[in-house]
């Protein structure tokens, strides 16, 4: 089941990618719970696949050229941790962001039933058992 947790996954990503919103929300349960990183101001939890939308749609609202590449993933039963990096340029400022962060998915009979976003990458980790020794390239 983990491999489909991790394809499962990376379609999500994939679709995000090339701008199909519908396409990446359908691995969701319709009662999905999506957490905004703690350290975020206005961090909030989303509740449903219409609330997550809204705010990715909010967020990339903010950005020109807003792109998020996965670079590495790992898998732990019924839970996927994705390191990504997000990229854009802000539409007020027009300052170039990129920043690296995690996802924690929990994944349940084929469907994402929470997401959790994090900033700190060693705490995402953390959040599921692993240390950032098992997440070395040669581990």
């Amino acid at each position: 089941m983990s491999q489909e947790n991790l394809d499962l996954a990376r379609r999500g990503y994939e679709a995000f990618a090339r701008g199909d919103l519908d396409a990446a929300i359908e691995f969701m349960h319709p009662e999905i719970e999506a957490h905004d990183p703690r350290e975020l101001p206005d961090a909030a939890i989303y509740r449903g696949r219409e609330a997550v939308r809204r705010d990715w749609e909010q967020t990339s609202a903010l950005f020109e050229d807003f792109s998020i590449d996965v670079e590495k993933s790992f898998d732990r039963g019924d839970e996927v941790v994705v390191f990504l990096r997000f990229r854009g340029r802000a539409r007020e400022s027009n300052t170039e962001v990129e920043a690296p962060v995690a996802h924690v998915w929990t994944i349940r009979d084929g469907k994402a039933v929470r997401l959790r976003q994090f900033l700190d990458r060693a705490e995402a980790l953390e959040a599921v058992g692993l240390s950032p020794q098992d997440a070395a390239p040669d581990s």
